[in-house]
């Protein structure tokens, strides 16, 4: 799998915990993880529509039409680094969901693992937004761009599966 440009812990190794909010660096680290937690969904879905045999009808393609949006999510994340001058690579992030999807072995049990890590991703992103509304009101509304397609990706679990957060 290519995680370029992230830095990725060794086996077993956790990331370093997030330096203050206040800190461009801590700003860093939560932007950074975010980044790679949309690219492992990238990639999580494009498994997971040609792994599962599964999966109730409609809702391959339902995950097949969020990838682009998970991209887009990536892409602006990254975009948003660049103008801040920080660096993708320079603290280093965890495949955790990555590794724990492809531990699924049903299209339901991935379907409710992934719409859990879309709900903490989700939350954390409010809570991102209601730290930055005063001091960096751009990278509020991209996180509140992703919050809001965020929850019609979790969304998919409850219509299917009657998952709630």
């Amino acid at each position: 799998m290519n995680w370029e440009p992230f830095d990725l812990c060794a086996p077993g190794q956790r990331p370093p915990r997030p330096r203050d909010i206040g800190l461009l660096e801590g700003l860093g680290d939560r932007l950074r993880t975010a980044a790679f937690a949309e690219l492992q969904a990238v990639h999580a879905f494009s498994w997971a529509v040609s792994r599962f045999e599964d999966l109730p009808e409609g809702l391959g393609e339902d995950w097949r039409r969020q990838i682009p949006q998970e991209e887009r999510h990536c892409a602006l994340i990254l975009e948003r680094m660049a103008e801040l001058g920080i660096e993708v690579g320079a603290v280093p992030v965890s495949p955790r969901i990555w590794e724990s999807v492809r531990d699924c072995q049903t299209g339901k049990q991935f379907c409710l693992y992934i719409a859990s890590a879309e709900e903490r991703g989700r939350q954390a992103g409010i809570r991102l937004c209601r730290a930055l509304q005063d001091t960096d009101p751009k990278t509020c509304a991209i996180f509140q761009s992703i919050v809001d397609d965020e929850e019609a990706h979790v969304a998919l679990a409850a219509t299917y599966y009657g998952w709630r957060p």
